[in-house]
């Protein structure tokens, strides 16, 4: 029996609680004796119930417990050491990017980054907070307001609200960090590119993950990382992509850090070493942007390997502000840039390529033997054809040169770019003695020239083009058999790079190699090597055949010497000053109607032993021989005096 019940004796001499005090006692309590003997026969008669209710609540207190020490101890200790512990990622620096010479292009440099831990941040505070700290920072408070909207306020997750602060905004934050708990910022790695408008359609640019790249549920990434978005840095994530660290901290109530437990460092990405040469580069984007109102690709590829030496599209953007962290404002603007900016031409501009496909159907044309070297075609300027229908309904056919160029062979043909000697060779015609080629057998060699198809560019992005031929025409018209119908005049515009054909500038580039490289053509590629940071070489490109042998060498040297001879005697004799020798097509395509016209001009150089091809194209520019080419005249010129034999 508990002991703090009374007692009570009920023997022959009856007495009350009071009988046993002192007279003092008795005399200052406050319970007369009648009262105190009702009190105690009342305790005696509840004396079962109070002991009912005192086993039955150590019962349940018992039970409560051992419930959650044994039912839900596991849990609840996780979740308490979970608000105690936390794991702070150290993301790793990318690989750095380097030239085919060692110069740097693009590499990792130290930035700051804004962060909230939401279950840190004062219960329904968050907004408020961050509504405040962007004042203090004087930040995007409507873009921290967007971001809040889509913050769990229960994660324990470091939440990114800017991605690149600057140092002085990193030490205010730092001197006032206790007034917002919940919030911290981190030193992050974040990409530096040395110069980013030369380089920001084949280097590419890098952002934070997002739902459509892949990697949110790959162990190897955290939320917090920066992936490829574009160009190599999107080829080659794996290699760039360094080991992200880890770092264990104890933190308080407020998310406060009050011990590190230990860190496990994180390591960087291999290094790429690209077949870029930085300065051949520059010099290549500074034609372009002396003439800022132009729009236009060039790119330059060694034949013997695919090795691109150069890849420049223009108009270019800023790639570090990518890095840096871009406001929308400034997205919105690159997106609605007429221009293009963002549009890598290179790889994926499909235009007519003009005049500058007739070296490949004299190659056709030579090995099917339509024509020899020394058959002669007459371009008086134009020839007619009858309609089939009603010969009194004739259509003309114009060459470049109205009133004609004369008697014309493959090599002078190539030379002058004679429309007309093409028109035959392609799709024949009375009087001539020529059946032509005919658009089966014309088709089945620009395929063969890889065209129709990427070339495999170690580049995402990359198009296609189009080989037009009957059965492309009438998939694309499948709706107006009209339309669809394949007539001869279609064909003498495909002879000629017109119509509905379509290429890439990197695709004119690499049949301009092949012939350059005596019938092969290798698979154009910006990869050398990558090296782990211990010097281990983690992979490599080797020189891979896109093109087999595709003709004879005597059909390719013809050729050639047509390509020899538009700079000794044709379009191109600009670059007979040149302190090498050279060889090239010019290329004038017409579009929009005929209202306008695409300038272009491909090459290789030296002639005798070819160790650069070099393709320009400019968007509307107007003709070949008097835009493209002197953009060509002077990059091959710094090229001869500083990179040839040196």
């Amino acid at each position: 029996m508990p002991d703090f019940l009374h007692t009570i004796d009920m023997g022959d001499s009856p007495r009350t609680s009071t009988d046993d005090l002192e007279w003092e006692e008795a005399v200052f309590t406050p319970v007369s004796p009648t009262e105190d003997a009702r009190t105690i026969e009342h305790r005696t008669r509840t004396k079962p119930w109070l002991l009912g209710m005192l086993i039955l609540s150590v019962l349940i207190l018992v039970g409560r417990l051992g419930w959650l020490q044994l039912g839900q101890g596991l849990e609840l200790r996780a979740l308490a050491d979970g608000n105690r512990l936390r794991e702070r990622v150290l993301l790793a620096p990318r690989g750095e990017i380097v030239d085919r010479y060692g110069e740097v292009l693009a590499r990792s440099a130290p930035s700051f980054r804004l962060l909230v831990v939401p279950f840190d941040v004062p219960k329904g505070q968050l907004s408020d907070r961050l509504t405040e700290l962007g004042g203090v920072l004087r930040l995007d408070t409507a873009a921290l307001a967007e971001v809040a909207k889509t913050i769990n306020p229960k994660s324990v997750e470091p939440v990114t609200l800017v991605s690149s602060l600057t140092k002085d905004q990193a030490i205010l934050f730092e001197t006032r960090a206790a007034e917002f708990p919940g919030f911290l910022v981190q030193a992050v790695p974040v990409r530096e590119y040395t110069n980013s408008f030369v380089f920001a359609h084949v280097l590419g640019i890098t952002g934070s993950i997002g739902t459509a790249d892949g990697y949110l549920n790959n162990p190897l990434y955290s939320p917090q990382d920066v992936v490829g978005k574009n160009g190599l840095e999107d080829s080659y994530e794996s290699i760039l992509k360094g080991a992200n660290g880890r770092d264990l901290v104890e933190v308080d109530a407020a998310g406060t850090v009050v011990k590190n437990l230990g860190q496990l460092p994180s390591s960087p990405g291999a290094t790429l070493h690209t077949t870029l040469d930085k300065q051949l580069q520059e010099v290549l984007y500074k034609q372009f942007a002396d003439k800022p109102s132009m729009k236009g690709a060039a790119v330059a590829l060694d034949p013997k390997t695919g090795a691109v030496l150069a890849l420049v599209s223009f108009p270019s953007f800023d790639s570090n502000a990518f890095a840096r962290g871009m406001s929308s404002a400034e997205y919105r603007a690159l997106l609605s840039d007429t221009r293009l900016p963002l549009f890598n031409r290179v790889i994926g501009a499909q235009l007519p390529p003009g005049s500058t496909v007739k070296p490949m159907v004299s190659v056709a044309a030579l090995q099917e033997g339509v024509v020899t070297d020394r058959t002669v075609i007459y371009d008086r300027g134009k020839i007619t054809v009858p309609n089939q229908f009603n010969p009194a309904i004739g259509y003309d056919f114009v060459g470049w040169k109205r009133d004609g160029l004369g008697p014309m062979t493959v090599r002078s043909a190539i030379a002058s770019s004679s429309d007309i000697y093409f028109y035959v060779v392609g799709g024949g015609y009375p009087g001539t003695g020529v059946e032509g080629l005919g658009i089966e057998r014309l088709s089945a060699y620009y395929r063969k020239f890889n065209l129709g198809k990427p070339t495999g560019i170690d580049l995402p992005g990359e198009k296609p083009g189009v080989v037009a031929d009957p059965a492309w025409k009438a998939a694309f018209y499948k709706s107006d058999p009209i339309l669809g119908k394949w007539y001869l005049g279609d064909t003498y515009h495909v002879a000629i790079g017109q119509g509905d054909m379509l290429t890439t500038p990197l695709q004119v580039a690499e049949w301009t190699a092949t012939i350059a490289n005596n019938g092969v053509g290798m698979r154009p590629h910006v990869l050398g090597k990558a090296e782990n940071q211990q010097g281990v070489t983690v992979a490599e490109f080797k020189p891979e055949v896109l093109i087999p042998k595709m003709a004879d060498d005597s059909v390719i040297s013809v050729v050639q010497q047509g390509m020899r001879q538009t700079v000794l005697a044709g379009s191109a004799r600009q670059f007979q000053t040149l302190p090498i020798s050279s060889a090239g097509k010019t290329g004038t395509a017409q579009f929009d109607n005929n209202a306008s016209e695409h300038a272009w001009y491909t090459s290789y150089a030296p002639y005798e032993d070819p160790q650069i091809v070099l393709t320009v194209l400019v968007e509307g520019g107007g003709e070949g021989h008097a835009v493209a080419g002197p953009i060509a005249k002077e990059v091959l010129k710094w090229w001869a005096e500083h990179r040839y034999k040196k």
